[in-house]
């Protein structure tokens, strides 16, 4: 017997059923013997309501992009930094993201490297990330690789004028570009990102995107990671 006539068949006996109830028995009849497709087709039209409500009400665009890599702690999505940052920097979270990414793993050490270092060159590539944090070895060896921001350029002047006492300096790979250790990242290792939000046990330094995308929101967290350490 095919579905079709199954289906056909089932429907007719049911039909031929409920045709004898009255009432409320009739109701009952209809719940007991339909409740899986009732309960599947409002779970259908929930699924096709949310979606699509849930995705115009959600930012696009970003106030603010780190990517926090190799760490086990608990600090992406509403983590307790993302929180407390978004409530410093005044950010309003309805408008644009404020956006903590926890979930990357790669050694700056090992050339094959793997899809995460992947993600991350597409994102320093597009635009998107503004900061990474590592620890302070595996940052300065990230660094070598020209996806860090030299911070002696003109757009980071007001970093190197703030931050000159924590700079890290690394030596680029490409000595077309240098053959002098150039500055990539800013040491935090005495801050609250490893005193109170215990991103690394040890050390701990960010380095910013070779496109930053938000200047103003990386100098906001630099602020925000330092403000008890000065």
């Amino acid at each position: 017997m095919s579905l079709r006539s199954y289906l056909k068949e089932e429907f007719a006996n049911a039909k031929a059923q409920m045709s004898e109830l009255e009432g409320y028995a009739k109701w009952q009849f209809l719940w007991d013997y339909y409740k899986l497709w009732i309960i599947g087709a409002v779970c259908l039209v929930g699924f096709l309501i949310y979606f699509p409500v849930a995705r115009a009400m959600t930012p696009n665009d970003n106030w603010f992009y780190i990517t926090i890599a190799n760490t086990q702690a608990d600090s992406g999505a509403n983590s307790a930094i993302q929180k407390d940052f978004t409530a410093y920097s005044g950010y309003d979270p309805k408008e644009k993201n404020v956006y903590f990414n926890d979930n990357c793993y790669f050694d700056p050490a090992d050339e094959r490297y793997n899809a995460y270092y992947t993600y991350f060159v597409a994102y320093v590539d597009a635009g998107t990330l503004d900061l990474i944090a590592m620890e302070r070895d595996d940052l300065e060896l990230l660094g070598t690789r020209g996806r860090l921001l030299d911070l002696s350029r003109p757009e980071a002047a007001e970093i190197m004028e703030k931050y000159e006492d924590r700079l890290i300096y690394a030596l680029p790979v490409d000595t077309e570009y240098s053959t002098e250790p150039v500055p990539i990242g800013i040491d935090l290792s005495d801050t609250v990102l490893v005193t109170k939000y215990h991103l690394y046990t040890d050390t701990c330094a960010v380095g910013l995107s070779a496109n930053v995308p938000h200047m103003d929101a990386v100098l906001k967290f630099l602020a925000f990671a330092t403000e008890d350490a000065q």
